[in-house]
């Protein structure tokens, strides 16, 4: 009987590598999990065992690995954020926010499609699919496959939806898609004259890494370049020219993203001087139109681990995602406020925005809406598109304290728990809201000789039912009680009987 040979600690390490840089959480898991078992084993795999537990939501197993890579390595502070962050994930998970999140079903499809970004009539977005019998003739499009994962390669995509809205797929231009490798993300100023775009060029002579492991040649991998393209006088897009500070023998730079005055710019880069693995950079337009130098963003957003596809708001926050901070899995959607290299603390976008898995490329607009890149659970492919829509805001503006005299006191219906009771005064145009929980009465002081309007609005919902009442002829001693029932009648006067 022929003896079993023996498998090597580094065989399985770079299997379990390889699925980690596909996203194949489960797969890395196991084999990972198969490592640490290993006394001979890195450490590091520890670490990785734990990222790959976290990005399928298995939040208690997660920490139990983060913390025995700490005690082997006495890197406490290395998973301070990733600790934090399986306990922040529960939490968040059970008092969800009100973003409502969707899968855009009509662009994604069994394959990857992300970095859905406004275009007119439309959106532009990545992707990996087989669109390529819809491209513009002529398009230079390589029909090789990807060999990490043996799709096509990136490209950019245009779905048109100005037609009785139907969305037509279309190649971009070829301007963009003409390169042989990944294309995208992209990034347009305001009024859609330049586009900045993300290129993955393999015809670059660039410096490899070659490791005999078992027979097996590895080699470094391609780094990423910005070009940027601008329209001329007939609307079309010219040939692209190289970001001054692409370095492909060096290091990445892409996922451009611009300042609403268009003249600072945005990337992601792992060129020296930087925090960690990838950070946010800028670098700011000069009196002559050219670009300085790059300055990193900083400590506030900036970690020891990555941080990248950056998106500047409708709001003019800046929007990355990052897998140092204290987050849900892998990258988690993070904003903050501010410009160049002073910033305030980021702030996690929460579930449902952020997941355990990958979520990233955040775009918005003034109306409340924007779209989402993610590979959650759930999804038609690898990443999906999701669409975005903020939660109704409503802003407390108090009034000034000697026009509060008359007392409110509010009942709500049961089934109206966990509903947004707000409360409008039409003179001011202004309102509260307060979030109904059983046994909660809703205090208030109101103002004399004034109309208000109560108006229901149940979690995640448009608004149900109103009631309208007013305080006129009523004086500080009296007061305002109200069961918040729209069934319920009002008599003259706002009193109930």
């Amino acid at each position: 009987m022929a003896k079993k040979k023996k498998v090597s600690i580094k065989s399985l390490e770079r299997l379990a590598e390889c699925y980690r840089q596909i996203n194949d959480y489960a797969n890395a898991a196991e084999w990972y999990g198969k490592l640490v078992a290993m006394p001979d084993a890195d450490p590091v795999n520890e670490l990785y065992y734990g990222d790959m537990l976290k990005s399928l939501g298995k939040y208690d197993a997660a920490k139990t690995a983060f913390q025995q890579y700490a005690r082997r390595t006495n890197q406490a502070r290395r998973v301070e954020n990733k600790i934090a962050g399986c306990d922040a994930a529960v939490q968040w998970m059970q008092q969800p926010t009100r973003d409502d999140i969707r899968n855009v079903a009509r662009l994604n499809t069994a394959k990857s499609d992300w970095g859905a970004t406004w275009y007119p009539n439309g959106i532009v977005f990545m992707s990996d699919s087989l669109f390529r019998n819809q491209l513009a003739p002529g398009s230079k499009v390589n029909k090789n496959n990807y060999g990490r994962t043996n799709d096509p390669y990136y490209k950019l995509y245009l779905a048109d939806s100005s037609k009785y809205g139907n969305i037509y797929l279309s190649d971009l231009s070829s301007v963009f898609n003409q390169y042989r490798y990944h294309v995208g993300p992209v990034a347009f100023d305001n009024g859609y004259q330049t586009a900045w775009f993300t290129v993955t060029e393999p015809d670059r002579r660039i410096a490899t890494v070659k490791e005999r492991i078992e027979k097996v040649t590895i080699s470094g991998n391609r780094r990423l370049e910005l070009y940027v393209s601008k329209k001329d006088s007939n609307g079309k897009w010219v040939q692209p020219t190289a970001f001054a500070y692409n370095k492909p023998a060096e290091y990445s730079v892409g996922h451009a993203a611009l300042s609403k005055d268009g003249n600072i710019l945005y990337f992601a880069s792992d060129m020296p001087g930087g925090l960690g693995a990838t950070d946010i950079w800028y670098s700011e337009r000069q009196a002559d139109g050219s670009w300085g130098t790059p300055r990193n963003c900083g400590p506030t957003i900036n970690t020891t681990d990555e941080e990248e596809f950056p998106t500047i708001g409708a709001d003019g926050n800046l929007y990355y995602s990052s897998k140092g901070l204290v987050g849900m899995g892998g990258f988690d959607i993070f904003k903050s406020s501010g410009s160049k290299a002073q910033w305030v603390t980021p702030e996690n976008m929460r579930y449902p925005v952020n997941t355990s898995g990958d979520d990233f490329y955040f775009v918005s607009r003034e109306d409340g809406s924007g779209y989402i890149s993610s590979n959650r659970v759930g999804g038609k492919g690898s990443d999906d598109i999701y669409s975005w829509h903020a939660p109704q805001r409503m802003d407390i503006i108090p009034l000034p304290r000697p026009a509060l005299e008359i007392p409110f006191e509010g009942t709500v219906c049961p089934r109206y728990y966990d509903a947004c009771i707000y409360l409008y005064n039409r003179q001011r145009n202004i309102g509260w809201c307060f979030m109904a929980t059983p046994g909660k009465t809703i205090t208030i002081m109101l103002e004399k000789e004034t109309d208000y309007v109560i108006r229901i609005t149940p979690a995640g919902n448009q608004p149900k039912d109103s009631i309208e009442f007013n305080t006129r002829g009523l004086k500080g001693t009296d007061v305002l009680k109200k069961e918040i029932c729209p069934e319920n009648k009002i008599r003259k006067g706002g009193l109930l009987h």
